[in-house]
Parts: structure tokens; C-alpha cells; sequence
């Protein structure tokens, strides 16, 4: 279990993982929870270095332009309806616990 890294990082270092947001966390290989940790930790310096979140590879960061005028694009956070940045599909959005999730139904397989 994980707390407090937020809805917008957890939507997009899952999506950087190729990991659908429903898949219970007692799931995760040892492998892939320390890739996500370590990709986390990366992207929280370069959030605190640059001032806001920068989660999309310099070589995907083009194309729609984000959620909101003032924040760097996103994979999948707030995007439910546009197309995927990677493949095309349609970014799918749900509720679970009351938080919001945002995914790519083709790069994050259930």
C-alpha cells in the first residue's frame, strides 16, 4: 500500500508501467513495485526541481495539449475521452473509493 503520492502521479506512473489501475496492489511483483517506486521517486525530484508535475517522456510530450492551460500534458490524468498519446485508444475514467481513475484500457490491460 502507498499513500499520499496523489491522484496525478499515481494515474501516470501506472500508465508509465503498463499497469491498470484496478489490479490490487498485493499483485505487484517485487520488480515492478520497485520500478515504480524508483520511476515515483525520479519524477517527485524533477516536480520539485521544475515546480510542477512532469510525468510524459520528452519523446511523447506532443500532440492534444493538456488538462489545463497552466499544467504540463498528461498520459492519462484528466484526459477520460481523448485518445490515448501512445496508441489511440479512447482514455477510459472510473470511480473507486472515491478517487478518481484514468486509463488506458490498451497500454494498462486488466
Amino acid at each position: 500500500m502507498l499513500a499520499g503520492v496523489g491522484n496525478v502521479y499515481r494515474a501516470e506512473v501506472l500508465f508509465r508501467h503498463g499497469i491498470s489501475p484496478q489490479r490490487p496492489g498485493k499483485q505487484l511483483s517485487h520488480q515492478e513495485w520497485q520500478a515504480i517506486w524508483f520511476d515515483l521517486v525520479d519524477l517527485m525530484k524533477v516536480g520539485v526541481r521544475r515546480g510542477v508535475m512532469v510525468v510524459v517522456r520528452p519523446e511523447h510530450d506532443h500532440g492534444a495539449p493538456s488538462y489545463a492551460a497552466d499544467r504540463p500534458r498528461t498520459y492519462v490524468y484528466r484526459r477520460a475521452g481523448d485518445p490515448c498519446r501512445l496508441c489511440g485508444t479512447t482514455v477510459l475514467a472510473s470511480v473507486l473509493e472515491g478517487r478518481n481513475l484514468f486509463w488506458c484500457p490498451t497500454c494498462q490491460p486488466g
